[in-house]
């Protein structure tokens, strides 16, 4: 059953995963809709869309409505309608774009990309540095070779926005982990024979916290001397640094022993069971939500 969190259509809520699906299946009943072409899968309202919605609502025989609005609301009769013939053996293939499971794409499909991820989560929304930075996530996610699913980059991508507070920077732990047990400053041996009062804070994209992990991570990464993370811990607020140690950690099970095969690998899909990874069941349902239209935006972003 297709869902839709917010009306699509005319004076609809139109969030663009809502409207994909939306499209997706008004592709698939133009017995009802008179459509010759399917309407790309833009992500956008138009009038093409709502007169196909309105005709679909006109020419169904459980609607026949005299008044079509042109909308379809979570829940709702034409939805049901939509989504009862987009099911039904012998009828077409899905209209949606199969081209996207690689990683790989263009910088066009980029900027849809990031085009549509502001229109789906506009408040607080994209500031100049944290669209800079979400698009030099999405680089390095198309450029990492060991990341070859893309429902992975979405789980990953989900997780830099709840842990990031939408910054896509990597940030310091609000707080700086007072009051808790990693947050107490601890005596570190330097070089040439100095002292290190370090404190191992949650910091980067996944807030790498505690100094086992540091250290667990500058013996995953290679990193030593001036570019340790044990010895600085500061260098887990570098961009480039910060993602490593999230694709390395997330994909080994390097911080809590849970890592994104265990979750999602092949027919396997558990975005929700997918916060262990990071952190038990905390705000697990918020950020697989997030992951789930992260998703369909990186899928479809341009389609057609």
């Amino acid at each position: 059953m297709t869902a839709i969190a917010e009306s699509v259509g005319s004076f609809g809520v139109n969030k663009p995963v809502d409207v994909i699906k939306i499209i997706n299946l008004i592709n698939n009943n133009d017995s009802y809709t008179g459509l010759e072409q399917p309407l790309p899968m833009s992500g956008l309202v138009d009038d093409s869309l709502i007169g196909a919605i309105k005709a679909f609502q006109t020419n169904h025989p459980s609607i026949r409505s005299a008044r079509p609005d042109g909308r379809v609301d979570p829940g709702g009769k034409t939805l049901a309608c939509l989504d009862q013939y987009h099911n039904r053996a012998g009828r077409r293939v899905s209209y949606l774009p199969k081209g996207f499971d690689a990683l790989t794409f263009g910088r066009f499909a980029i900027d849809a990309f990031i085009d549509l991820y502001r229109r789906q989560y506009p408040v607080p929304g994209l500031g100049a540095s944290a669209e800079l930075g979400l698009y030099d996530i999405v680089d390095r996610l198309i450029a990492d070779a060991d990341v070859t699913d893309i429902r992975w980059a979405a789980y990953m991508l989900a997780t830099v926005k709840h842990e990031c507070a939408n910054t896509w920077m990597p940030i310091e732990e609000y707080g700086k982990g007072a009051g808790r047990d990693y947050g107490q400053v601890v005596s570190v041996d330097g070089p040439n024979n100095t002292k290190l009062q370090n404190t191992y804070y949650g910091r980067g994209f996944v807030q790498l916290t505690w100094d086992s992990n540091y250290k667990k991570m500058d013996t995953a990464l290679g990193l030593s001397g001036q570019g340790s993370l044990y010895l600085y811990p500061a260098n887990a607020l570098d961009a480039a640094t910060a993602y490593a140690v999230m694709s390395y950690g997330m994909r080994h099970g390097s911080f809590t022993g849970k890592k994104l095969s265990d979750y999602i690998s092949g027919a396997q899909l558990d975005y929700r069971g997918a916060r262990r990874i990071i952190n038990g069941h905390d705000q697990a349902a918020l950020i697989a939500a997030y992951a789930a239209n992260i998703e369909y935006l990186r899928r479809y972003c341009n389609g057609s």
